[in-house]
């Protein structure tokens, strides 16, 4: 359905400014440690983890310290660790605990890849994890948007300017994957959801050029959607 002349003018600015290539599957670590940081040995990968669930999940990676996610919006993503020595389809296995939850999550890394892991509730009332292997496309003139679909059972996700603006991220963004773009450093209002269904606006703003942010759509244990916006980050490589 054409969009009336009215609604097309008055969104006409920010649409330009968030003109970019979007693609399936892509997303983007922190372009500032991409440049400035050490870089780790040639057969380590970047792993980051995301707690979707309604607890609070306890990790002990074979390859990292342990680690706690909580359930505010900045207690969910971890920053992207590094994991070294993943050459040979070599397993990392990943301790999971949430309550009365556990889980045994093994990973297979590809050296130099960036890599995000949505742990899940399972039904068995274990913990499960869906991987994504991100793309690693910094740009230093334009900031880098991307959007994660964590929501299991949200099979048509997508992300509009709101209230009822055109599509930054457009339907059907399927569960466990993500789409991104690049954009001008803008402020807008954004609107996630599904099926019908939205999760609370979310600003974005702060954005700056280079930069890589993540929009996050979840569901955690089933209940109302939720959505957020955060910084991609990734830690210091210390020989």
């Amino acid at each position: 359905m054409t969009k009336p002349n009215f609604l097309r003018r008055a969104f006409a600015p920010l649409l330009a400014a968030l003109v970019g290539t979007t693609s399936a599957g892509a997303q983007t670590p922190s372009g500032q440690a991409q440049v400035y940081d050490p870089e780790p040995p040639p057969d380590s990968a970047y792993v980051r983890f995301v707690n979707t669930m309604g607890e609070e999940v306890s990790l002990r990676p074979a390859f990292l310290p342990a680690l706690k996610l909580g359930t505010r919006p900045a207690e969910r993503v971890t920053v992207y660790n590094v994991a070294q020595r993943v050459t040979g389809n070599r397993e990392m296995v990943v301790e999971a605990s949430a309550g009365r939850r556990t889980g045994r999550i093994v990973l297979r890394l590809q050296p130099k890849s960036f890599n995000t892991v949505l742990l899940q509730p399972q039904g068995d009332g274990g913990i499960t994890a869906t991987p994504i292997v991100d793309q690693a496309d910094f740009n230093r003139a334009r900031a880098r948007l991307s959007f994660y679909n964590a929501a299991p059972e949200c099979p048509d996700a997508s992300v509009l300017l709101a209230p009822s603006g055109p599509a930054v991220f457009p339907p059907p963004v399927a569960p466990g994957t993500t789409v991104s773009r690049t954009v001008q450093p803008v402020a807008a209002q954004l609107r996630a959801g599904c099926a019908g269904q939205v999760a609370p606006d979310v600003p974005l703003e702060g954005l700056e050029v280079g930069g890589m942010y993540s929009i996050w759509l979840m569901r955690p244990e089933g209940r109302a959607l939720v959505a957020f916006v955060g910084r991609d980050t990734t830690a210091r490589w210390r020989n």
